[in-house]
């Protein structure tokens, strides 16, 4: 019995550092992981909406790009960013990428680059007009970080979009954009308002 109780006293301190050793392993572990793998989460979201105010004569509408920082830490937006990507393409693996430039001079609209900490949320206002990227046959939409990576706003909520852009304008480009299209020549301006 003596012996049985010495051997306990003996091996008590090797297991509590044995113990020690094993939650120091996890703690480095998950710190690694929390600082280099696990990078903020960007929930992105796409929707035509109007926009109302009392001073105005009738409401605004626009498409909004809206995005919120889930964490688990901060994380700079650039640039909104296009693809082209329907099943053919993807099944090729040649899908088309394109990035739109932000109206900075909407001053209801979010601006980029933005930094966004842990909750917080930018709401950027894209013209919605019969010349807005819906007229063209993007498939998804969406912000690229700082990472590199590009969140991308659900399916549906462009095919919503584009449902709505349809109904207000009809399917067609304008002819005079496409003859110049066709003949590699720039877009004519289009007049704003």
């Amino acid at each position: 019995m003596n012996t049985t109780l010495e051997t306990i006293v003996k091996l008590t301190p090797i297991g509590i550092s044995i113990l020690a050793l094993c939650v120091s392993a996890f703690s480095i572990g998950w710190n690694i992981y929390r600082d280099v793998v696990l990078k903020a989460r960007l929930k992105v979201k796409f929707s035509l909406c109007e926009i109302h105010h009392p001073t105005f004569a009738k409401p605004i509408t626009t498409l909004s790009l809206a995005a919120t920082n889930f964490g688990p830490g901060q994380i700079r937006c650039a640039m909104i960013q296009l693809l082209t990507a329907p099943l053919w393409r993807r099944i090729i693996r040649r899908p088309k990428r394109a990035v739109m430039l932000h109206d900075y001079s909407n001053p209801l609209s979010g601006k980029l680059p933005a930094r966004l900490e842990v909750g917080e949320t930018i709401d950027l206002l894209i013209p919605y007009d019969k010349d807005c990227f819906l007229r063209e046959k993007h498939t998804h939409i969406g912000l690229s970080d700082s990472f590199g990576r590009v969140h991308w706003a659900p399916t549906k909520d462009v095919i919503k979009a584009r449902r709505e852009f349809r109904k207000d304008f009809g399917k067609k480009r304008p002819a005079a954009n496409k003859a110049i299209e066709a003949i590699g020549g720039p877009r004519p301006p289009q007049p704003h308002g």
